[in-house]
Parts: C-alpha cells; structure tokens; sequence
C-alpha cells in the first residue's frame, strides 16, 4: 500500500491545507481505521505545528521525542485517533486527542496527573485459559483480565502504557456519554433508556436530550460525570 494520499482525498478532520500541497502520508493500518484516525506526521506537522515540513516532522518522530499513550513512537504513519494521549518530551506538552461538535479532531491540553491515564470503549469479550478475560477496546487493545462483570459498550479507565483497569464504567442509566457519530454526534449527554432490540437491529439508546441514538455511537464518559469534557461539545 502507498504510504501517501492525494490532499484533496485526505480527511477533512485532519485540519491540514488542502490545496497548498498534492500530496499527504497516508495512515498504516493500526489501533484506529483510516477514516477516525490522523497520522502522527500530520499532527506534529499541521495540528501542533512543530515543523514546517514533513522532513522535520519525521526527524522529530524518528527521533524518539514523540510519546503515544506512555510509549515512544517512531513510525510517523501511526494512526492517531479518539482517546489517545500524546506527549513531545522536549516541550513537556501532553494532550488527548478528543473530536468536537464538528467531528474534527481536537487536542485537549492535560495535566501532569492525567497523562498517566486514558479511557477505552469495550468492543469485545471472551473467556481464555484459566478463566481470564479477554477484552479488545477501541483503540486495538487486547487487555486481559478477571473483571468478569464488563460487557460490551463499557468503558474502561486504564492506567498507560501498563493497562492495568483503574475503573469501569458500565452503559447504564444515567451515566455520562459523548456520542461519537450520527446527527448529534459531539454531543455530551446522560442516558435515559437503554432500549434492547429482540431482532438483528442494533441496541438504541434514549438520552435526557429528547434523542436516540444506535448504542455504537455512544462512548461512555464516567458514572453520573464524565471524567473528561470535549472542547466545543454540549
């Protein structure tokens, strides 16, 4: 696969000039599909502006200056997406990647104690060896555990890079959520009726907000109150 992508092509939630150049990096495959993630080129280069060209930007990345979720990254096509925590050790800045009202990508600043940890959405469950729990999340994590009590669509707050579960926030009424896509995606809301469907249709969800929504497109913020506020949402 081509590791570039015409401009005009590109998302628009990349926030990048579209027309000054014609070409752009493309993501490689990785924890975020294509079309909900930026690559990590892109965000040092045009979001957080520390280099003018994608020369410097890859030297800062190759470099190993850039952390993704408590890790170094040295692949500047890594996919960037909802959630992830992102540092530049030389500048002591620290973000997590949120997406507004708009759907576009934005950098929540982060103080010392969050970088420490980010929240994942559990998209799936089974048992393994010895009774444990295997759980895939959002952002292609595999995370095994005892918390036999998770269920998909939960969230978990996990500590970075360790994974270890510090929190679960199960979908219940009630409990504070961002809605990731749809007409009233960017919205942050409270669950009033979680409605189960007794045929192939997906689960919906009512919230206090007079809307429903498909359950996919709830994320799960906290218990009575998210632990994180989106920039420019509701």
């Amino acid at each position: 696969m081509s590791k570039h992508i015409k401009r005009l092509a590109s998302q628009v939630t990349w926030k990048q000039p579209r027309k000054k150049f014609t070409w752009s990096v493309r993501s490689r495959a990785g924890p975020h599909p294509l079309k909900a993630s930026v690559p990590l080129m892109v965000v040092i280069r045009d979001v957080l502006k520390f280099a003018d060209t994608s020369k410097e930007a890859r030297n800062i990345i190759t470099k190993g200056k850039v952390q993704v979720d408590g890790k170094v990254v040295k692949d500047y096509q890594r996919p960037i997406g909802f959630m992830d925590v992102l540092s530049v050790n030389d500048s002591g800045m620290a973000k997590r990647v949120l997406m507004d009202r708009k759907g576009m990508f934005v950098l929540a600043d982060l103080s010392p104690q969050d970088v420490s940890w980010k929240l994942v959405k559990v998209t799936g469950k089974s048992v393994v060896g010895g009774g444990k729990i295997q759980i895939s999340t959002h952002d292609g994590r595999v995370i095994i555990s005892s918390e036999k009590s998770v269920k998909r669509g939960d969230t978990l707050k996990i500590s970075i890079p360790e994974q270890k579960i510090l929190e679960v926030y199960p979908m219940a009424k009630e409990t504070s959520v961002y809605v990731t896509g749809g007409a009233h995606r960017g919205t942050i809301t409270t669950i009033k009726e979680i409605n189960v469907s007794r045929s192939y249709q997906e689960n919906t969800v009512e919230s206090n907000d007079n809307f429903t929504t498909t359950m996919s497109n709830i994320f799960v913020l906290g218990k009575s109150k998210g632990e994180i506020t989106i920039p420019g949402g509701a």
